[in-house]
């Protein structure tokens, strides 16, 4: 198999280095491990930018075991992470899971290599670990699975996100809503047309056979229509980055004023 992998367009993310995203399942099994997989994978790709996938779900999961296909060199390698560290066969690092992870440790450890940092929390979006990256204004990827009773779940995690960080936080808040089945079990257009306007983006990822199967997960057999759909994502994250950037600017400014 060749390391060519066909995509049709990079994502537009002009300092990916700062990108600090929370990927979040709005319910069990709802895919955010092979989605936090995917938007490392799709900004490796199309930027060729340093970029972790990490494990910090509660008690760990298996983004190690799926995406981690070579070791890391030990040159790249960052001490306090040890032997959790891998690549993926796009080239991105994986962080796998410790005893006693630390998301914001991890997420600094990372951000001091000038790596793009995707973190897979799983279901813990109310984790107190997690708030200081939420409270610093990292962006959120809230993942479903296009079925209905996963829908209605995300919403919950929702309605919790504007009720602990008021309504301003669906502003770098991205839905992404992924086909687990080849045929649509349920009708998104009314669900879109109640999110779209009010979150930073609405995402439909399509079923890929690739990401059904078990074991290790080689990017090469990805479809490039889920490329395209974490393109999207990453499109969304830039804007939410650069309007993030834009403000801390005019603040400082304000400040020296």
């Amino acid at each position: 198999m060749n390391n060519v992998v066909a995509f049709r367009r990079s994502p537009t993310i002009e300092q990916p280095e700062h990108l600090s995203v929370i990927v979040v399942a709005g319910s069990g099994a709802a895919g955010a491990t092979t989605t936090c997989f995917g938007l490392a994978t799709a900004l490796r790709l199309g930027l060729g930018a340093d970029v972790a996938a990490i494990d910090g779900t509660f008690g760990g999961g298996n983004l190690l075991d799926r995406v981690g296909v070579e070791p890391i060199d030990p040159a790249r390698a960052i001490r306090q992470l040890g032997s959790r560290m891998a690549v993926s066969s796009a080239g991105a690092v994986v962080v796998g899971h410790g005893d006693a992870t630390d998301t914001v440790l991890v997420d600094s450890l990372l951000a001091d290599r000038h790596l793009a940092r995707i973190h897979d929390v799983g279901t813990a979006l109310r984790s107190r670990r997690l708030a200081p990256l939420l409270e610093a204004g990292a962006a959120i990827v809230i993942v479903a699975p296009a079925r209905s009773e996963p829908l209605a779940r995300m919403r919950v995690g929702l309605e919790w996100l504007i009720g602990t960080y008021g309504r301003g936080v669906l502003a770098r808040t991205v839905v992404s809503v992924s086909h687990q089945m080849p045929h649509r079990l349920v009708d998104l257009a009314p669900i879109r047309e109640h999110l779209a306007p009010r979150v930073a983006g609405f995402v439909e990822v399509t079923f890929d056979v690739t990401l059904a199967r078990p074991g290790t997960v080689d990017h090469r057999r990805l479809s490039v229509a889920s490329i395209d759909a974490w393109t999207d994502v990453l499109d969304t994250l830039g804007r939410i980055e650069a309007g993030r950037h834009d403000t801390d600017h005019q603040a400082g400014a304000g400040e020296l004023a």
